[in-house]
């Protein structure tokens, strides 16, 4: 399954984690490059760098 996740903080990264681990197809975007970074590092994931509330 392919999912967008709007935040990397304590409740996005612990989504993405859980989700990345049933193998779905995991995006998480951030206005916070280095959250985006480490949460990359940690788990095989897709991140963009920006405001999820605009286009």
């Amino acid at each position: 399954m392919k999912i967008i996740i709007l935040g990397a903080g304590q409740v996005g990264g612990t989504l993405a984690e859980h989700l990345a681990r049933e193998e779905n197809d995991i995006t998480v975007v951030d206005t916070d490059a280095k959250k985006l970074r480490e949460l990359h590092t940690k788990i095989d994931i897709r991140t963009v760098t920006g405001a999820g509330s605009y286009r």
